[in-house]
């Protein structure tokens, strides 16, 4: 599976993210819009396919309206809370679909200061909830890295692959997996004690996968985000 691009910002309010899956449109339209598909490569939730129907995303209560559905090429969700908008948009290309997601937050709906470190004290940079594009700008790494990671997720849920399964294997992995499947003075491992290991191994590279990705999107987020516009606050 090759490296995705980084998601790129449209404004300073806005991020969109493209992709191109090797799928038929109608398979990927289906893998965004049907719970029983996205609440295995996204989140689980609900979503009524219809402009005013209603959507869920996960025990938070993440929620809204669709705003606009075209299928199999267009849906628009708006967030109840906060007014933010995000939209899919899908093309066919040769043999294949582009998928290009944008993320809106409302202009001037912004964080003024870090998220805390978890257990309380002073932010932390390692859970990515810090502000690279300074005060007052919505990205956070961990956000966009989320997201990002969840769009190489589906492209493992439409390959008919477990998400995650397909990480390019790094020095620490390749040791855990060493460990996930020999034991020493064993000939092998009891089947039940392998698949936990294995299962082990594939949250320790998924957590380390995270990580990258936040220590690209703090980097990605400073060299890129668009000045803020000075006649905005005048």
């Amino acid at each position: 599976m090759a490296e995705a691009e980084l998601a790129r910002f449209i404004d300073r309010d806005t991020m969109e993210y493209v992709r191109v899956y090797p799928h038929p449109i109608e398979r990927v339209w289906r893998a965004i819009i049907e719970p029983d598909e996205f609440g295995v490569w996204f989140i689980k939730g609900q979503l009524d396919p219809r402009v005013g129907g209603r959507f869920w995303f996960g025990d938070d209560g993440f929620q809204g309206a669709v705003a606009a559905i075209e299928p199999p090429r267009l849906l628009r969700l708006e967030d109840d809370s906060a007014g933010q908008v995000f939209e899919y948009e899908l093309t066919d290309v040769a043999g294949a679909t582009r998928m290009r997601m944008v993320y809106r937050y409302p202009s001037g709906d912004h964080v003024e200061k870090p998220d805390p470190a978890p257990g309380g004290g002073e932010p932390t940079w390692d859970y990515g909830g810090d502000l690279p594009g300074g005060p007052g700008t919505p990205w956070r790494p961990g956000f966009l890295g989320g997201w990002h990671e969840m769009f190489d997720c589906l492209a493992d849920f439409l390959d008919g692959v477990s998400p995650g399964s397909r990480l390019p294997p790094t020095e620490i992995s390749a040791f855990v997996k060493k460990w996930a499947t020999a034991a020493p003075g064993m000939d092998d491992l009891a089947e039940a004690e392998r698949r936990r290991r294995l299962e082990v191994h594939r949250e320790l590279r998924g957590r380390e996968r995270w990580f990258e990705l936040i220590r690209a999107y703090r980097a990605h987020i400073a060299a890129t985000i668009p000045p803020a516009d000075p006649t905005k606050d005048a």
